[in-house]
């Protein structure tokens, strides 16, 4: 018997904007929806923690890679992508 995967939705996203005392911290994360079944559908999402983005008063942007499992440029293109579908 074999289970089909199904990766409904796969996506890496960026978090609500959190300050404190002057800095200035986004999470970029991935979130994943899949199931597996067969005869029947098992469901589950996980969201995996990938980056860190650090902004102090004076505007500099720190870039702090958490998960070694996406090369920083996907990151990064991936964050791109997200603000130009808005």
């Amino acid at each position: 018997m074999s289970f089909k995967n199904y990766a409904f939705y796969d996506k890496i996203m960026l978090s609500k904007p959190v300050t404190v005392k002057g800095l200035t911290f986004i999470s970029v994360v991935g979130i994943t929806i899949q199931a597996y079944g067969k005869y029947g559908v098992f469901l589950w999402s996980t969201i995996t923690p990938k980056a860190l983005i650090v902004v102090d008063s004076s505007g500099d942007i720190s870039f702090y890679q958490i998960s070694n499992d996406t090369a920083t440029s996907e990151l990064l293109e991936s964050i791109t992508l997200l603000f130009a579908e808005e």
